[in-house]
């Protein structure tokens, strides 16, 4: 199993390596992305910290994830 902090980008390189490794050459065809988070704070609660942090989750890291895997295609 690979377990990686999705958000730690240095750690790509491992998780594709990880990756390449159980294609036996066949190639990456498909990916899903389940990861997401969520901050429940109310209207005046919520701080830029927290909608910058849900954003980068939800939607820079699934492509910083899909570009590097990319490779394996």
């Amino acid at each position: 199993m690979c377990l990686a902090d999705i958000c730690d980008y240095a750690s790509y390189p491992g998780v594709v390596d990880w990756v390449a490794s159980h294609l036996e050459g066949q190639g990456l065809n498909i990916l899903v992305n389940n990861a997401g988070i969520a901050h429940w704070q109310g209207f005046d609660d919520i701080t830029r910290e927290l909608m910058l942090d849900c954003m980068e989750t939800n939607a820079v890291v699934p492509l910083m994830m899909a570009k590097v895997l990319c490779a394996l295609t």
